[in-house]
């Protein structure tokens, strides 16, 4: 994914709904007749002016919840504004402590962000658990590897927003109306109902993120001990680079990606042939231990809230040195295959000659 950068363009919303729902709200508070009923209840003027008091409030009221809503999502983009001053994908814990959230708070202020359309090009990738700005590019999907493990997982919970409506209307038709007749109850539910019914329709369910804890694998008995302490070892590398991978931004991310298929080849050659673990000593001692710390310093730097020159220099020169490193990768990989190489070297000259006696047989016959 090509590196973006830059500030969020924010687009500021919800102080004209705050103000006119304020108004909404406080009017019919002050225009409310408090005229006691008869016995038989209201003048039907008094009903009508109480039922369009009480449309009023419920709407101003919702229009002013709206308003504080969008305002305190604006003031969150403020605060994530430096996360993409030099990436455009952070680890979406990041945000979540940056704001002091849950990763479910997070996610659905994000997508209520889009929503609203204060911001383009945010969203929560769940699968690697980063957060993604685009600007005005579309985003651009990066497949995942083969049996690699999601970072996020989203649940759906039915909302609780239907019951608190269809409490919440019920109280404000007792404030408006009175209780004096079994009729007034019966109208006070119907009300609530159409309230409990229109927020279930509008509301969708409520998502949870939860974090994917990667099940760990039993560890592979070969009978070669030194060769079984060597698996264990690598399979514990393995989930610190796929972690890696899903926290570290681009470009680097794409190289992450390429030493763990290149690793796990390693592995698998291994396994077929244990003859070959004490090819793979300094590998397995210096070369993939070294790289993991490499990494996890550059997480580090990378992190930080404000990028000076010396972060920015060692930055630079992990980048720089991730192709040497991949190319290391590659050479072990490629060295596991001398054998291999040789047999077939032999078995082709072994074959050619062989055809060639045949040809001089068919010849001299």
């Amino acid at each position: 994914m090509p590196n973006v950068g830059g500030e969020l363009v924010i687009k500021k919303k919800g102080g004209a709904e705050m103000v006119l729902g304020a108004v909404l709200v406080l009017f019919p508070l002050i225009l409310l007749p408090y005229r006691p009923a008869g016995v038989g209840g209201l003048p039907a003027m008094d009903y009508f002016v109480r039922l369009v008091l009480m449309v009023a409030f419920l709407w101003g009221l919702r229009m002013l919840i709206s308003g504080i809503r969008k305002r305190s999502l604006y003031q969150k983009l403020l605060r994530m504004q430096g996360l993409f001053d030099n990436t455009n994908r952070v680890s979406i814990k990041k945000p979540s402590e940056l704001l002091g959230c849950s990763l479910t708070r997070l996610v659905g202020d994000v997508r209520a962000m889009q929503k609203f359309k204060m911001v383009k090009g945010l969203y929560a990738d769940l699968w690697r658990g980063d957060l993604v700005y685009t600007g005005d590019k579309p985003p651009i999907d990066i497949p995942a590897e083969d049996g690699a493990t999601p970072a996020l997982r989203e649940e759906h919970k039915k909302s609780a927003s239907p019951i608190y409506a269809f409490g919440f209307v019920w109280a404000a038709y007792a404030f408006f109306f009175p209780f004096y007749r079994p009729l007034d109850l019966a109208l006070a539910f119907v009300v609530a109902a159409v309230a409990f019914f229109q927020v279930s329709w509008s509301s969708p369910a409520r998502a949870v993120i939860l974090e994917v804890v990667a099940p760990i694998p039993e560890p592979v008995q070969t009978g070669n001990q030194a060769l079984d302490d060597m698996l264990i070892a690598v399979s514990g590398h393995m989930q610190t680079l796929h972690r890696l991978e899903r926290s570290i931004s681009a470009p680097v991310d794409e190289r992450v990606r390429d030493l763990i298929r290149t690793t796990e080849q390693i592995v698998e050659q291994v396994k077929k042939h244990p003859q070959k673990a004490r090819d793979i000593r300094q590998f397995m001692g210096y070369t993939l231990p070294t790289t993991i710390n490499l990494l996890q310093s550059y997480e580090e730097l990378c992190a930080q809230p404000v990028e000076g020159k010396n972060i920015t220099a060692s930055k630079k020169k992990i980048e720089g040195m991730m192709c040497t490193i991949a190319d290391a990768f590659h050479r072990q990989l490629d060295a596991l295959f001398a054998d291999k190489a040789l047999n077939i070297e032999v078995e082709l000259e072994v074959m050619s000659q062989m055809l060639k006696n045949n040809d001089g047989i068919n010849v001299g016959g």
